[in-house]
């Protein structure tokens, strides 16, 4: 999962490649809406100034363009048509740069996006002090040099002894939490879900990476209600950038990318798409927020008078590569919940006060854990937090803290830390005392790809103790049962996120940005990421959720939800993401429904339902 490795091209490997570009190439005919005609495209100067752009259409397939008055160049070039937009793209010739223009012929109102390669490598962590503490550094490019940067401008195009439209095309949250599944005439199948107006989730059907929920930073323009805009950046992934134009009623598209290929081989296409539209999940911003503009939260991050500043997760920046030496120091001294020691000697704060309350089930129990695999675990509760345990008949005791809650009647779970152990490592069991199904998850830190990603390993059995009849046959499983469902999560007073379980084994989240209800621009564009998951049946209505966050700081976490009582309870084993401390602590939320979606035709869910 989310192993989607790209060569880190230098500025030379790039220059070689872009050189090779030409027109955009299309599986389905291409428009000549075009030949023949003259544009002038006015852009709007806020917040970034934009260019003028006089174009002459000689034919469908070669244009002549001016920038901002200077010299013409001839190029070659590519468009498509929807409804009334016209959705065409170039490069500029000697450089590697172009555009991709949306342009409304009934109502003259243009949307342009400048699409470029990074000219100079940047090495933002020296820029920044050397010391890197947020995903996006204001005023900086991103210093990964096959990505394609982009800035939009707003604007129309100049009729002569007509005044300017008023009108222009604006962010928008008007599609949030949408799903498409898109099909395209170059042979790509995207479930896609619209989740901001900042950033889109992709899961890739059909591909060696089904089942990745990968997401993109966007832009999502409202042109009408039912077309839209909609350009997005693989950052983090291979740094092609798409633009698009949506017509939501009919569900068709059309789209360019510029880019560089899984192969290092520069990529400059447009497509054609149809789609089914699947539904839509809850909204959340605030009822006068149209998302017409970015959220003060991001606002206070990025100076988006930076030509090309975006908002994006940039996990590969974020988190602090470590050694295994640096592992082994932080293994001596792990903080095991124990959030009072985190504020008071790092800083940081990790208030957990919707944690269910400690259960006193087990104490005086004696529990023998069996897995069909051969795992064995005994454990005696000495105290409603202090167990003893040991890890196969013959080992060593051990005393550690544990958490237990009863997350349902007769069904505890509960979590630890093995002090001392390296790789660092951490036990979860749901037991069943009603019938005797018991599941253990096994956590390690480190990988073969990460030392900071947590290996997990799942055992499915039972339990021996006095009272309880082992069930022979059934067992917990791996789930399907979730899949299109979505909930919000409130960890704290001052967190929030939505989860999104749109694939089998992978899921997204948006963090809802901080805020007072009713202001301007509330939640508008909250931060989005993924993680390769795995959902466990425990019971109807009673599910465990496991995640790793991958490609980023490796931290796992877990959480046991109750859809009756809609309190959810886990655990996250992590190294924090700048390395200065390793913790296991319990964790807890307070969840809402936020809608549901049938995928059942999206997925062959019989793939999913054992795990490989």
């Amino acid at each position: 999962m989310y192993r989607l490795d790209y060569t880190n091209l230098d500025m030379q490997q790039v220059n070689g490649i872009v050189a090779s570009g030409g027109a955009p190439v299309c599986a389905s005919q291409l428009c000549e809406d075009l030949a023949g005609k003259t544009l002038k495209i006015v852009t709007d100067k806020l917040p970034v100034e934009g260019p003028v752009l006089e174009y002459s259409f000689d034919s469908a397939t070669q244009l002549t363009v001016k920038e901002n008055g200077g010299a013409p160049a001839a190029c070659a070039y590519g468009a498509l048509s929807l409804k009334n937009m016209v959705l065409f793209s170039h490069m500029v010739p000697g450089t590697k740069r172009g555009y991709a223009v949306a342009y409304n012929a009934k109502t003259s109102v243009a949307t342009v996006f400048e699409m470029w390669f990074i000219d100079d490598s940047v090495n933002i962590a020296d820029a920044a002090g050397g010391e890197l503490k947020a995903a996006d550094v204001p005023g900086l490019q991103p210093f990964i040099c096959r990505e394609v940067q982009r800035q939009c401008y707003t604007g129309y195009v100049e009729i002569p002894g007509k005044a300017p439209p008023e009108q222009r095309d604006k962010l928008s949250l008007r599609l949030e939490n949408s799903m498409i599944l898109w099909k395209e005439d170059r042979g790509k199948k995207r479930l896609t879900t619209y989740t901001s107006n900042a950033f889109t989730t992709f899961v890739e059907i059909g591909t060696p990476e089904s089942g990745d929920v990968l997401t993109f930073v966007s832009d999502l323009l409202q042109v009408n209600d039912t077309t839209y805009i909609h350009c997005f950046g693989e950052v983090e992934y291979s740094g092609r950038l798409s633009v698009e134009v949506l017509d939501i009623s009919g569900v068709k598209k059309v789209g360019v990318t510029m880019g560089i290929d899984e192969n290092d081989e520069f990529e400059y296409v447009m497509y054609r798409g149809k789609g089914k539209f699947l539904g839509r999940y809850a909204s959340f911003s605030d009822f006068n927020d149209r998302g017409d503009q970015h959220s003060d939260f991001a606002k206070k991050r990025l100076d988006f008078s930076v030509k090309g500043a975006r908002q994006s997760y940039r996990p590969s920046i974020m988190a602090k590569k470590i050694s295994e030496q640096e592992l082994r120091e932080l293994a001596k001294d792990p903080i095991i919940s124990d959030s009072d020691r985190i504020l008071r000697e790092y800083g940081e704060n990790f208030p957990i006060p919707n944690v269910p309350a400690d259960t006193d089930y087990c104490v005086g129990k004696k529990v023998a854990f069996r897995g069909d695999d051969g795992y064995c675990v005994e454990m005696e509760f000495k105290t409603m937090t202090q167990l003893a345990y040991r890890v196969g008949d013959d080992a060593e005791w051990h005393d550690e803290i544990y958490h237990p809650v009863e997350i349902d009647d007769d069904l505890i779970i509960l979590g630890f830390y093995r002090t001392g152990s390296f790789p660092p490592a951490a036990l979860f069991f749901a037991i069943d005392f009603n019938n005797g199904c018991a599941t253990c998850l096994e956590f390690k830190i480190g990988t073969k790809y990460e030392l900071t990603d947590v290996d997990t390993n799942y055992h499915f059995g039972c339990i021996k103790a006095d009272g309880v009849a082992a069930q022979r046959i059934f067992r917990h499983g791996f789930t399907s049962e979730l899949l299109g469902r979505a909930f919000t999560r409130t960890w704290n007073d001052n967190m929030t996120s939505m989860h999104i379980y749109n694939s089998p084994r992978s899921y997204s989240w948006t963090i809802t940005n901080n805020g007072e209800p009713g202001t301007p621009a509330y939640r508008a564009g909250g931060y989005v990421w993924s993680s390769p998951c795995d959902y466990i049946k425990l019971r109807d209505n009673v599910y465990v959720m496991n995640w790793v966050q991958q490609k980023w700081d490796g931290l796992q976490g877990l959480f046991c939800m109750n859809l009756k009582t809609m309190h959810d309870s886990g655990f996250t084993l992590a190294v924090h993401t700048d390395g200065r401390f390793l913790y296991f602590k319990s964790q807890g939320c307070l969840s809402r429904p936020a809608g549901y979606i049938d995928l059942s035709g999206v997925y062959e869910l019989t793939n999913y339902d054992t795990k490989a």
